[in-house]
Order: C-alpha cells, then sequence, then structure tokens
C-alpha cells in the first residue's frame, strides 16, 4: 500500500462517482477529491503529491512554485495547453494525459452543432417555446453537395470527415503532416489554410492549442479578424477543440458583416474566466479580460449562434474512458516508485 498523496480537482458533480468508483483499484492512501480548482485551492493542493486536474486548473510556474511536493500531474484531458510543461520538465513531475478518450464522440458532437446552427433547430425550438408554432424564419441550408473545411485531419477530424461523407458532403483539410493515402481512403482533399476558408461552405476546427514559439508560429488566432475576411459569405463557423484558436473579435464581425451566417462554438476564448470564481469575481481584473468577457456576452446572446459550454466530450462513455485512463495512468506511477 502506497502512501502517496492524491488529490482529483476540478471534480464535477457527475465525475465524483466515477472516480469514487476506479480509486479502489489505487493502492493507496489519502486520496481527496474537490470540486475547486487547484489555483483556487492552493494550500490544500499543497498537500499532495499527485495531483490530477481539469483544463480550468492552471498549473503554472506560479502555481507549481506553490506545490513543493508535487511530483505527478494526471490531468483528465487529451491536451495539456494548461500545464507549464517546460517547468515539470525542469522539476522532474510527471505529466500524463489522456491521449485518446473520444474521438468519435467530439466528432459527433461537432456534427451535432453544424446540424444545429444550419438548420436552426434551437431558435426552432425557441420559437415553439415561445408559442410561435411557424416555420417563418427558420429556413435553413442543406448540407449535400456543400463543402466541409477541416483544419486538423487527427482522430477526430477524420471521423468528422467520414459523417460529412456519409451527409454527400465534399470535404478539404488543413493537416501538418499530410497522409496521401488516408485522404484517398476517405475521399477528401489536403489544402492550405487560406484555399480552405475560401471554399469551405462549414469550416470545423480540430487542432490542438498551443502557444507560439521561435520555431513554431503556434495555433493562438490561428482564425483571426485577418483571415477570417475570406470565408465565403454565408458560411459557419464551429469549434469543439480550445476557444483561444478563433479571436473572439473575428467571429463577431464576420456574423455582424454576414461573412458568416452562423456559428456553432462549445469553447470559447473566455472561458477560464468564465469557469473561476477567482478571476471573476478578483479585484485584479484586467482592461483585457473584461474586453474578452464582454465579447463572450455579445456571442452569447445572439439568434445566429449556438453556444455551448466545452460539452463536446460530456458523454457517459467518454467520461468513463477519461477517468479510467486517468486512474491507470496514476497506478502506473506508484508501481514504478513504490
Amino acid at each position: 500500500m502506497s502512501d502517496l498523496k492524491i488529490a482529483f480537482f476540478g471534480v464535477k458533480p457527475w465525475e465524483r462517482e466515477l472516480i469514487e468508483k476506479e480509486i479502489i483499484n489505487l493502492e493507496a492512501t489519502g486520496i481527496g477529491i474537490f470540486e475547486e480548482e487547484v489555483q483556487d485551492k492552493i494550500d490544500l493542493a499543497s498537500n499532495y503529491e499527485v495531483i490530477s486536474p481539469f483544463i480550468y486548473s492552471k498549473m503554472s510556474k506560479e502555481v507549481i512554485d506553490k506545490l513543493p511536493d508535487l511530483k505527478m500531474i494526471a490531468t483528465r484531458s487529451t491536451g495539456t495547453d494548461h500545464i507549464d510543461i517546460k517547468e515539470c520538465e525542469k522539476r522532474k513531475i510527471v505529466v500524463k494525459n489522456v491521449p485518446v478518450y473520444g474521438s468519435h464522440t467530439v466528432a459527433e458532437y461537432t456534427f451535432a452543432l453544424i446540424l444545429a446552427i444550419t438548420k436552426k433547430i434551437v431558435s426552432a425550438n425557441q420559437a415553439v417555446e415561445d408559442g410561435e408554432f411557424s416555420p417563418e424564419g427558420l429556413t435553413g441550408i442543406d448540407l449535400e453537395g456543400k463543402t466541409l473545411g477541416v483544419i486538423g485531419a487527427g482522430k477526430i477530424g477524420q471521423n468528422v470527415i467520414r459523417i460529412a461523407k456519409g451527409f454527400g458532403m465534399k470535404v478539404v483539410a488543413v493537416e501538418r503532416a499530410r497522409d496521401e493515402k488516408l485522404a484517398k481512403s476517405l475521399g477528401f482533399k489536403y489544402v492550405d489554410l487560406e484555399n480552405l476558408l475560401k471554399d469551405s461552405d462549414v469550416v470545423t476546427v480540430h487542432v490542438p492549442y498551443f502557444p507560439a514559439t521561435s520555431n513554431d508560429p503556434g495555433t493562438y488566432h490561428l482564425i483571426n479578424r485577418t483571415n477570417i475576411k475570406l470565408m465565403k459569405e454565408g458560411s459557419y463557423l464551429i469549434n469543439t477543440s480550445r476557444g483561444p484558436i478563433i479571436e473572439t473579435e473575428a467571429i463577431i464581425w464576420a456574423l455582424n458583416k454576414g461573412i458568416l451566417a452562423g456559428a456553432g462554438l462549445d469553447v470559447t476564448e473566455e472561458e477560464t474566466m468564465l469557469e473561476s470564481c477567482s478571476t471573476v469575481m478578483g479585484d485584479k481584473i484586467s482592461k483585457d479580460d473584461l474586453k474578452e468577457l464582454l465579447s463572450y456576452h455579445l456571442l452569447r446572446d445572439r439568434d445566429d449562434v449556438v453556444f455551448t459550454p466545452h460539452n463536446a466530450f460530456n458523454t457517459k462513455e467518454a467520461l468513463e474512458r477519461i477517468v479510467k485512463t486517468t486512474v491507470e495512468n496514476i497506478g502506473e506511477y506508484i508501481q514504478k516508485n513504490l
């Protein structure tokens, strides 16, 4: 039995039962499960050697500095952009993620957003709830024959492509490492980002977020006020990846100009602030933070935007896979360090 102290932070009510079920398999004592994020309970977090956060716990250098006993971070996500990986490497802190848990899950949700926004399903439902049983003003578009632009043809992107082909759509894709055999087998064509934006009726984002470095431009504001102008008039934009990949102000501008007929967003640049009470309620909120929060509210209240709360991953099956893999990652660490 290991005496390693382990804590799960940012745990939602629906996760708790899954975690409690899986941690029985860990040969460890002193396991804590907390709803708060790490940065909001730093004194509590400092008591633990293994921490399992979700993406809203910011494992920055400043936070890690206050966790002297930290030996492992087992994030319950695929992305690790909320963790200062270089700082962890310096301190020999092991970082493990969940590389595969829901490539079909997120792809299905992506198409749910595509259908919701192109068929005006949310507006139609709201009209009925408001007592207006009429299709007036609710005309959508067919997907058959339209072009879908997939930014990022990894596992999720490939599953989106498969679904799109079932709808009779043409597909173009952007990917750093091209696989022409894959493109031929799935029936899509590789293009550059500029041509994808110009040619697509619907654009959907499936790349990870990472900031620019000296050797790499990164994916921050990959779609921005400059290149969003290239999109077709009346096209649609979908994001189930990470909020900072698309500049929020660019979306608002493109919607106002009629370049975008609609947007389906499961993520937003501002969601960390929206999730974290310490930021929103704190007295150190910056003008840029306020500007981003205003942009979020301007998008949220539009009829031509379907907005959901970073929910694409959230199915019973995917959650089970996330928790199971996370606990397995922790278990492997314990076995190696007994």
